[in-house]
């Protein structure tokens, strides 16, 4: 049984209908502060960074990134491989200030070693520079390697 009720219009205007409160209609609601996408997106990319240098399995690093931050493990393979990427470029840039340091630390090793007759030392620093440089390295010892070459005269003609 269905009941109906009648209501005048003076009388639905006194009655306050609400209306349900969403974003779009309640500021309360909105968002705000916070950190923003690409802050989170940069704290994931350095904490993917650390987990790369600690030497984690790609997977597992991916599966800790996602637990930590609520991403999927696509976002956070995604956030890896910008990490390696970062990684890579820091590499390159430090590769050639790194062996100056070591070259002159193999030199002045090899000044000390020499001031006291340990010239076992002096030889075989002397061996790592000239390795670092290039100089015995497989290619130049196959191209330098003796050749043998045996001539037979035939005397029977003679």
């Amino acid at each position: 049984m269905k009941q109906f009720v009648t209501v005048s219009v003076d009388e639905l205007r006194e009655k306050k209908v609400d209306k349900p409160t969403t974003v779009a209609n309640d500021e309360s609601k909105r968002w705000r502060g916070g950190k923003g996408s690409e802050l989170r997106m940069e704290e994931r990319m350095n904490y993917a960074y650390s987990l790369l240098l600690e030497g984690n399995t790609r997977r597992a690093n991916a599966q800790t990134i996602a637990d930590r931050f609520g991403v999927s493990i696509r976002t956070a393979d995604a956030d890896i491989s910008r990490a390696m990427e970062i990684l890579r470029t820091e590499n390159l840039e430090s590769r050639d200030s790194i062996l100056n340091q070591v070259l002159a630390m193999r030199l002045a090793t090899a000044k000390r070693a020499m001031k006291r007759g340990n010239f076992q030392v002096v030889a075989h620093l002397l061996d790592s520079i000239g390795r670092a440089a290039g100089e015995n390295s497989q290619e130049q010892a196959a191209a330098a390697a003796p050749q043998l070459q045996i001539t037979v005269e035939d005397k029977r003609q003679g």
